[in-house]
C-alpha cells in the first residue's frame, strides 16, 4: 500500500514543524514508497505491533533484503539530517505516521574510554545539538542521561562526584543544513490546506475554512499555502 501522506501526531509545533518539513517532501515520500515495496510493507504497521514490524524486517534481511538500518540512514543522510530523524524515517516506513516521542532535536551518544573500553566508569556521554535544538530541548535528555549513570556509574551514591561528573557533558553542534524557520504557529493549519491543495483549488479551501469559522482572505490562503511549499524545497 502506497502512502499519500505521512500521518503526524506530534503536540510540540516546532517539532511538528521540524518532522513536517521533512515528511512532506514530494521526492522523501517517494523514497518511503520505495523502501515499503522493497521490504514488502503491504499494509501499515500499528504502533502497538512495532515488535511484528521488526520481526517482518529481519525475516526479509534473512532472505538477502540488505540492512534495514542502512536503508533508513541513507534516506536520513540525503536530507542532511542527524540521526535523531531516523526513528522519525523508521517510523513513516513502518506506520505511515509519527508520533509523540518519535523526534527530539537533540539526543545523545555514550563515549566509552578508548584505553579501558569495559569500565563503565569511564562512559561519558554527549549531548548532540542540531540546528533544531533550543534550550528547552536539551533537558530532558540530560535527564535521561542522569537517569542512566545513577543506574550505571559509582558516583550515584555521592552527590558531589555526580554533580563533578556533569562538568564532563559536552556539546557539539549536527550537521549543516538550512534551519528551520521558527514561524510556527500556524504549522499544523498550513499543512492541512497545503494537502487540501492536492484535492482543491484555492477558492475551494477558502469556502471550506470559512464555513469552519476561519477568517481569511482567498490571498491569505495562498500565501500560507506558497510559504510553506517554499519551505519544502529547502534543504
Amino acid at each position: 500500500m502506497k502512502i499519500k501522506k505521512i500521518e503526524i501526531s506530534i503536540n510540540n509545533k516546532r517539532h511538528y514543524a521540524d518532522v513536517a518539513i521533512l515528511v512532506d517532501k514530494p521526492d522523501f515520500i517517494d523514497g518511503i514508497n520505495k523502501l515499503r515495496t522493497k521490504w514488502k510493507i503491504e499494509e501499515s504497521f500499528k504502533p502497538e505491533q512495532y515488535h511484528d514490524f521488526l520481526v517482518h524486517i529481519r525475516k526479509q534481511e534473512k532472505k538477502g533484503g540488505g540492512e534495514f538500518e542502512e536503508d533508513v540512514k541513507k534516506v536520513r543522510l540525503a536530507y542532511n539530517r542527524s540521526p535523531n530523524f531516523e526513528d522519525v524515517i523508521t517510523h513513516a516506513i513502518a506506520f505511515g505516521e509519527v508520533f509523540e516521542g518519535s523526534y527530539n532535536p537533540c539526543y545523545y551518544e555514550q563515549i566509552v574510554d578508548p584505553v579501558d573500553p569495559n569500565d563503565e566508569r569511564k562512559y561519558k556521554y554527549a549531548i548532540i545539538i542540531t540546528p533544531n535544538t533550543v534550550l528547552e530541548d536539551i533537558a530532558p535528555v540530560l535527564n535521561e542521561i542522569k537517569g542512566l549513570m545513577k543506574k550505571g556509574l559509582e558516583q550515584k551514591k555521592d552527590e558531589k562526584k555526580m554533580k563533578a561528573s556533569l562538568a564532563d557533558y559536552s556539546f557539539e553542534l549536527g550537521p549543516h543544513y538550512s534551519a528551520p524557520s521558527r514561524k510556527v504557529d500556524n504549522i499544523k493549519r498550513d499543512r492541512r490546506w497545503y494537502w487540501l491543495h492536492k484535492e482543491m483549488s484555492y477558492s475551494q479551501i477558502l469556502k471550506k475554512i470559512l464555513k469552519e469559522g476561519e477568517v481569511i482572505s482567498k490571498d491569505g490562503v495562498i500565501r500560507a499555502i506558497k510559504s510553506y511549499e517554499k519551505r519544502l524545497k529547502e534543504l
